[in-house]
């Protein structure tokens, strides 16, 4: 039996990629007899709340650009004292603001290993977008931001990162010691889900396309609205966006101006029990992002054996199988991401079949079963 601690700016009640790959592992690693602890950035009802004793929420300040992440004030000397009392063995950040810089500090002050997961673009001009509209300083936002980045990460025994081209692009930067290690899926949870779409959206013929996930402005959901025009020409479609963020009200505007609003709904977040339903339901899962280190709800749809469309950029290309397990589109143009789409919802029934077993078999040899084996051997390894 191994004690973990993971460190992470975002956990619960925030729901997003980063979340679900913490609670996943997590909870795999438990089944396997480890004690795993989260130490991770919170508000004062996130700790009035919080009954779980392996959990640590720090006193945090809301991040403007992002109100939904929040920054740990100071959590270095705290941290590394409870994770000390509870004999904390290895120290896991999943983070790269404060808390990271508190698991930093935690298996210095502890000697022991120290592992980190990168999980975000920050370097991103798409994340840049948050802080300036300015193209000049975003190329010299991002170039310091990946300097940070190689700093930050130095005094690490290993960093993984959860696809191969990103494993590539921390190499570039001169991220030392990284390892491919992908975020992994619930496998038995998002399965096929028999009559999914009657039980969501009764008996209509229209084909469903389904967006799900966090709205930032990085997801690119405009390309989606306006390649509905197009869609809609040739076929009969309703596009179901899932999630809340920041652009959700700007995508909404966008939708009622390109004159698509009455087959677009915006659902608002979707409980998880739910999620396999939606994905079974749908003809086709379809992301935009440009901006994906692994793609994380693609692999959920593609568990649930549903067929998707993605942009042929960062991790998406990993995520699916051009023509097997779904199709890819040139990124930001709206009329090839149509025609993907239309191939998706009008294939034949036979050449579907085919993809949805192609998708569910992919999604197989990312369980979380099988990363967390994984995992546990590099931890293993190290302690």
């Amino acid at each position: 039996m191994m004690k973990i601690a993971y460190f992470t700016d975002t956990y619960l009640p925030n729901v997003d990629g980063v979340v679900n790959s913490i609670l996943e592992m997590r909870k795999q690693l438990e089944r396997k007899g480890n004690e795993v602890y989260v130490f991770t950035s919170g508000s004062s009802t996130d700790r009035a709340r919080n009954t779980d004793p392996h959990v640590f929420y720090f006193r945090s300040i809301p991040f403007p650009p992002y109100p939904q992440y929040k920054l740990a004030l100071f959590p270095y000397i705290d941290a590394a004292a409870k994770a000390r009392k509870n004999g904390v063995e290895l120290v896991h950040s999943h983070a790269i603001a404060s808390m990271g810089m508190a698991a930093r500090r935690t298996a210095s002050v502890l000697d022991t290993p120290l592992v980190g997961t990168f999980h975000t673009f920050i370097a991103s001009p798409s994340i840049t977008d948050y802080l300036t509209k300015s193209r000049w300083v975003k190329k010299v936002t991002s170039r310091v931001m990946w300097k940070a980045i190689s700093l930050f990460y130095k005094p690490f025994d290993v960093v993984t990162a959860p696809s191969h081209v990103v494993t590539g692009m921390l190499k570039e930067h001169a991220v030392p010691h990284v390892t491919t290690i992908p975020n992994g899926i619930d496998a038995a949870f998002y399965s096929p889900k028999r009559n999914a779409k009657e039980k969501l959206f009764g008996l209509g013929k229209e084909k469903i396309v389904l967006v799900a996930g966090r709205l930032g402005w990085e997801k690119n959901v405009n390309v989606v609205i306006k390649s509905a025009r197009h869609v809609l020409k040739e076929e009969n479609a309703r596009f179901i966006v899932t999630g809340e963020g920041p652009a959700k009200k700007h995508y909404e505007m966008l939708a009622e101006k390109e004159g698509v609003s009455s087959v677009f709904e915006f659902t608002g977040f979707v409980p998880k029990n739910l999620l396999p339903y939606y994905y079974s339901a749908a003809d086709c899962v379809v992301s935009a992002s440009t901006f994906e280190t692994q793609g994380l709800a693609l692999m959920e749809a593609q568990s649930c054996g549903t067929p998707c469309v993605g942009a042929n950029a960062l991790a998406i290309p990993e995520t699916i199988n051009d023509r097997k397990t779904g199709y890819l589109f040139e990124p930001f143009n709206e009329e090839d991401c149509a025609e993907k789409i239309l191939s998706a919802i009008t294939m034949p029934a036979k050449k579907r079949k085919a993809m949805q077993q192609n998708a569910r078999k992919k999604a197989l040899l990312f369980s979380t079963e099988k990363m967390a084996t994984k995992m546990l051997n590099l931890y293993e390894s190290l302690v």
